[in-house]
């Protein structure tokens, strides 16, 4: 191989992998509060404003929590 077709790959290379680092160096340290919202979110459906929406089964499930709470309470305490 010729000297100029060595210094042209060895400049793409470098340009890919600073591209590379400057597209994978945004989500290297997610926070917990991004990685939180980011498992709670609706993955398919964003909220009327564009931003964050519940995900359905969040919604059930804390509707089942609550309801199951309800019934512990209601059968250790309201029923003598």
């Amino acid at each position: 191989m010729s000297q100029a077709s060595l210094s042209s790959e060895a400049a793409a290379s470098k340009e890919i992998a600073s591209k590379l680092k400057l597209y994978f160096g945004e989500d290297l340290q997610p926070s917990f509060r991004r990685h939180l919202l980011l498992k709670l979110q609706d993955p398919f459906i964003l909220g009327a404003s564009g931003g964050f929406r519940l995900s359905a089964l969040w919604n059930g499930l804390g509707a089942l929590g609550v309801l199951i709470l309800l019934v512990f309470l209601y059968f250790n305490f309201l029923r003598l």
